[in-house]
């Protein structure tokens, strides 16, 4: 069966999460606009419209993304700056850029889901019985749902998910996997880091075990930086069933 039940369910439930965690941030730049901009705030942003730019586009709303992706770029430029000190917040464009958002994910939120679709039969493109195992690694859940939803369609049975590089590190310590698929932006770590672990051997796994970097068109210095440690292949968000499958069966050369 496919499961575009199971994908609009899983649609839903990041579309509120978007919503909450926009409405959150939100809050702060309100209380942060007659103070002071911390670099901690401006990277907050960066971080999360990086993150909600490669979900949107994965589930279905390309415009939403291509406008985190102007957030994450403003964000950036304010990091990015010569001057000694961050703009005040209220002169910047970040708080009107991300009130837009708010309203545009409560909209989403109320009306953006569709109603069940009939399932079908679909026949996996890989045979179950292999058990490749497959490590995926991104910190944002809402994408685990959906990465694994699209694997298990195409036939790989055995999907692990982590949110950070760290947990990422322990779980290879512990478990055989045929292949990495890791964003480029985590929390501490990044996946370049986890990339550069495993090709120096200082992790469990081998050090030619596949590895897929998912990163934006945009990150140009970070693709080449990867390009210095081999990786298998690119996964560029946002990301459908079709893609996901290409590059991993490239990397496994199924």
């Amino acid at each position: 069966m496919t499961s575009a039940t199971q994908i609009s369910e899983l649609r839903r439930a990041f579309l509120s999460r978007a919503h909450e965690d926009i409405q959150a941030l939100h809050e702060r730049l309100e209380s942060a606009c007659d103070s002071e901009t911390s670099h901690e705030l401006v990277t907050d942003i960066a971080q999360l419209s990086h993150r909600l730019m490669g979900s949107y586009g994965s589930f279905g709303f390309p415009a939403m993304a291509r406008n985190f992706e102007l957030i994450e770029e403003v964000a950036l430029s304010h990091i990015s700056a010569q001057s000694a000190a961050l703009p005040v917040m209220d002169q910047t464009r970040l708080p009107g850029l991300i009130a837009d958002m708010m309203q545009q994910a409560r909209l989403l939120d109320t009306l953006g889901y569709e109603p069940h679709p009939v399932e079908t039969e679909h026949t996996p493109l890989v045979d179950r019985d292999d058990h490749k195992r497959i490590l995926f690694v991104d910190d944002d859940v809402a994408l685990h749902g959906l990465a694994q939803l699209y694997l298990k369609q195409e036939g790989y049975a055995d999907i692990a998910c982590e949110t950070c590089a760290k947990d990422a590190a322990e779980h290879l310590a512990e478990h055989h996997v045929d292949a990495i698929i890791c964003d480029w932006q985590l929390e501490g770590d990044t996946g370049l880091d986890l990339l550069r672990k495993l090709r120096s051997g200082g992790l469990r796994p081998p050090k030619e075990t596949p590895f897929i970097f998912m990163t934006v068109p945009s990150s140009k210095q970070a693709i080449e930086r990867a390009g210095l440690y081999r990786p298998d292949g690119y996964l560029l968000k946002p990301f459908d069933a079709q893609r996901l499958h290409g590059v991993l069966s490239r990397a496994l050369k199924t």
